[in-house]
């Protein structure tokens, strides 16, 4: 008899552990009297604990108090289900969120300081689908791509390659070197005068020179014609070529406080792409939890169908001093800053001349100052010669 109640309840996966708040033994009689089968049966003061069959508790529970402790089987998997549905559909939507930004272009980097090679990989991998926000491509549909994107550049492109690293597609190229062709240029032109000045060297190997040292000229005077004259007319035109130098004049002002933090980036720009889940932030990649940075945030996806919104975050890292001048400290510092800034619109063979303060005004926090500086600079600008009428 025990070893036919062993195999029904095996042969059945419908399974209950319950507990039977019941003291009388009378209780173990029904049972058998029943022809209910259980297994694994407890028995304590005020109750019992058996293993059933789903049904049988069901006719149990109608005349005893019951309970049920733990499911077996097919019950087991419902129960589960049963009580974790929030948890079990947030984790399938967790889950596909993750396989769908995984699978998501989110920054594409073309390795080349050519803007026209730029322009033209941006086009071409635009025309193929590849954009950022767009699904990543198959190891053997980037393949497809490149031959594509060759043949249809062979003059302009030697050698491309695509590679993909997490949510990034780094693009290097190696654009074909071209043999520069002899061109001849037939235009005439003239060199004229791009700012105002006083000319105090000019030198001429092709043209005519129309101005002299120590003279002064306004924008756009011509200063080397490419006109050739004789007896007062044109007999023919040439491109013209030469230098002029001129003292031109420049008025800088620079205010400095006393106390100021100055703030330096360095490293690389981190790129953090994040999910917002109902107030909850969940990185995707680039995260960075470092002090001293900058944070910028843009809304990227943010779809009333969506339980979520997409943020990128910029962060850049930056070092910062604090400074304490003096009044003379603040001075010097504003004559520095006001040398750089004409320094940095000079050629190699242009330099300052002289300079001198105009204005100086100090007060409690900060000081004003103004200085005019002479400066040594090219003014010659080639201009095409205009025809006369």
């Amino acid at each position: 008899m025990e070893i036919l109640k062993e195999l029904v309840l095996k042969m059945n996966n419908d399974l209950v552990r319950i507990i039977v708040y019941e003291k009388s033994n009378s209780f173990y009689y029904r049972l058998i009297n029943n022809n209910i089968y259980f297994k694994d049966l407890i028995k304590e003061n005020s109750y019992y604990i058996l293993t059933i069959n789903k049904d049988e508790f069901n006719k149990l529970n109608k005349r005893y108090k019951c309970e049920i402790i733990r499911y077996y089987g097919l019950s087991f998997i419902i129960d589960i289900l049963k009580n974790h549905k929030y948890m079990l559909v947030s984790l399938v939507i967790s889950f596909s969120l993750l396989y769908l930004l995984s699978n998501t272009i989110f920054n594409i980097s073309i390795n080349s300081n050519d803007e026209n090679i730029i322009k033209l990989l941006i086009k071409s991998l635009e025309d193929n689908n590849i954009l950022i926000y767009k699904r990543k491509k198959s190891f053997n549909e980037l393949e497809e791509i490149k031959k594509k994107i060759l043949e249809g550049n062979r003059e302009t492109l030697e050698w491309i390659e695509i590679k993909s690293k997490g949510c990034n597609y780094i693009v290097d190229v190696t654009p074909r070197v071209k043999k520069e062709k002899e061109t001849v240029n037939d235009e005439f032109t003239d060199i004229i005068a791009s700012k105002d000045g006083k000319i105090l060297f000019i030198t001429s190997n092709n043209g005519t020179i129309l101005k002299d040292k120590n003279d002064y000229v306004k924008k756009g005077d011509i200063l080397i014609s490419g006109n050739i004259y004789k007896d007062e007319d044109v007999i023919y035109k040439v491109k013209s070529e030469g230098r002029v130098y001129a003292e031109v004049w420049y008025t800088v002002k620079v205010t400095i406080p006393y106390n100021y933090v100055e703030y330096t980036e360095y490293g690389k720009t981190i790129n953090r792409y994040y999910l917002d889940i109902f107030g909850n932030e969940f990185t995707i990649i680039g995260k960075y939890n470092g002090e001293n940075t900058m944070r910028e945030k843009k809304l990227i996806i943010d779809k009333p169908y969506f339980p979520f919104k997409l943020y990128k975050e910029t962060i850049k890292k930056y070092k910062y001093k604090e400074f304490n001048l003096t009044e003379q400290e603040a001075y010097d510092e504003a004559l520095k800053r006001s040398d750089n800034n004409i320094k940095k619109i000079l050629k190699d063979d242009e330099y300052i001349i002289s300079k001198k303060v105009l204005k100086k005004e100090a007060n409690s926090s900060k000081i004003k100052v103004e200085v005019f500086y002479k400066v040594y600079e090219n003014i010659g600008i080639t201009s095409k010669i205009k025809e006369e009428e």
